[in-house]
């Protein structure tokens, strides 16, 4: 009974230090009939820094569709270049290749305003040719998609195009085009003329 115990105890003891006590040498708490046993353990290295910068892996999925991208319809600025006043709706949408992505204003008289969204063509140059006159390359869409406003007469007939940032801009264009331009009336008809 005596001899279970010494064991017992010996084997705890060694228990204990494996698991994370610092290293020392332990000897039995009592003769054995063999030579005194002595049990050195090493400490356990562990390396912090891998489970800090852990990466975490996405399983591959076979056949899987990829998230969508929600981006609006648009046209782009050369589309909108194209158009000349009197175009009737059904002319300005088939132009545009859609119908307007929002309408601002549809009036009982026929007036109507609707929303289409366009971005500017870039053209992409290089350093030997950015400063020629008339210098191409290949175009691409700039990353702003901005509100052009289409405004129809009451005949449905194109009779307004203008950016929504530039509509202050445009408005200076107009009043200065009034104090250079004024009306006159020669044989019964009206004319535009500079002043």
């Amino acid at each position: 009974m005596k001899t279970n115990k010494i064991i017992l105890a010996s084997a705890f003891a060694i228990f204990l230090i494996s698991c994370g006590g610092p290293k020392k040498m332990v000897k039995s708490l009592s003769p054995v009939a063999q030579e005194t046993a002595q049990v050195t353990v090493a400490a356990k290295d562990v390396n912090l820094s891998v489970e800090v910068n852990r990466e975490i892996v996405m399983p591959v999925v076979e056949n899987a569709k990829p998230n969508p991208v929600k981006l609006v319809s648009f046209v782009n600025v050369d589309d909108l270049a194209d158009l000349t006043a009197g175009m009737t709706k059904q002319e300005v949408y088939a132009k545009l290749g859609k119908k307007p992505f929002d309408i601002i204003s549809t009036q009982a008289d026929g007036y109507s305003v609707v929303l289409y969204k366009y971005r500017k063509v870039h053209v992409i140059l290089n350093d030997q040719n950015e400063n020629s006159i008339g210098a191409t390359g290949d175009k691409e869409y700039g990353t702003k998609i901005q509100d052009v406003y289409i405004a129809f007469n009451k005949d449905g007939r194109l009779e307004l195009v203008v950016s929504k940032d530039e509509v202050e801009a445009a408005q200076n264009v107009l009043k200065l085009h009034g104090k250079l331009y004024g009306f006159t009336i020669n044989g019964g008809k009206l004319f535009i003329k500079p002043i």
